[in-house]
């Protein structure tokens, strides 16, 4: 209702900064449409063929999500600059301020509701813990926030044609304005899905301090093959190897439950894996990656 509101107004007021607008906001409810999908895609059990689950669905339809939008504000931006050019458009002031106020409203009770406790924060309170914010629920609260701004761009430029209608020129210019705006807003939504898609370490984990605590373990002589990465955006992974020392006295279960403590003090981790290997029975081989090396009968934990 409120878009199809936004589109009328648009269309008697004939203003493409409406039409901004009510493009921005159908293609919220897109975004809200896929992540609704995404999350229940996500929480759907591992197969045999996806043995990790699912959960890189929210980050795919985050990435939906942002390339939607990139795309229509490119249609916009093309419509601004054919108007800046060409110039042959009357605006109606009072519909378009009309609307660019119900848009405001709108966007401020949609705010209201999507907005999750310590969005911002990457960590809880007490800082032991990651508690990262599902990223298609921050991703939609962005781009609230992007389109109350909007909005609020939106009635600036109707009071500017209302009173200075020369001055018509502020509608395409909002256009650009809010191109810019979308651009700030999504650019860390789409960094932080590639990162987890080419399986980068998360931003919540320091992996030259784990890689030093491990070593730090008594009976530890070496590592290598440390890999950290995200299944999403809440769900960390590591996998170690760990060299053991011949002589060590101290039982593998004892190094593991410690390595194990190291690594769940240091971030949150949806899954880890430990493979403990004799220092007998581990061959280095050169390797362009310095973390790959093969071993003899190791022993998992």
């Amino acid at each position: 209702a409120v878009v199809s509101t936004q589109s009328t107004g648009g269309y008697f007021s004939n203003s493409l900064a409406i039409f901004t607008d009510a493009s921005h906001m159908t293609v919220d409810f897109i975004s809200y449409f896929i992540s609704i999908v995404a999350l229940w895609i996500a929480k759907q059990p591992g197969t045999k063929t996806m043995s990790y689950g699912w959960h890189r669905a929210e980050v795919l339809g985050a990435v939906l999500s942002v390339f939607t939008i990139w795309l229509i504000t490119g249609i916009l931006v093309y419509l601004a600059v054919d108007r800046i050019i060409h110039q042959d458009y009357d605006l109606q002031a009072d519909p378009m301020l009309i609307t660019a106020v119900l848009g405001v409203l709108v966007n401020i009770v949609m705010g209201m509701v999507l907005m999750p406790e310590d969005i911002w924060n990457f960590r809880d309170t007490s800082g032991d813990k990651a508690a990262r914010i599902n990223i298609n629920v921050r991703a939609a609260f962005i781009h609230v926030i992007g389109d109350l701004i909007q909005s609020f761009g939106v009635l600036i430029a109707a009071l500017i044609i209302k009173f200075k209608p020369e001055w018509k020129l502020a509608d395409p210019i909002c256009t650009f304005i809010f191109a810019i705006l979308v651009l700030v807003t999504t650019i860390n939504i789409l960094r932080d899905a590639v990162g987890v898609l080419m399986e980068g370490v998360p931003n919540d984990v320091d992996s030259e301090e784990i890689e030093e605590e491990l070593r730090r373990i008594p009976g530890v002589v070496g590592m290598h093959s440390l890999h950290i990465w995200s299944l999403t955006m809440d769900k960390n992974v590591l996998s170690a190897h760990l060299i053991i020392e011949d002589s060590s006295s101290i039982s593998y279960a004892w190094i593991t439950s410690r390595a194990r403590d190291v690594i769940t003090t240091s971030a949150s981790f949806y899954h880890v894996t430990i493979q403990l290997e004799p220092e007998g029975d581990v061959t280095v081989t050169p390797s362009p990656d310095k973390n790959v090396s093969e071993t003899s009968e190791p022993q998992s934990m």
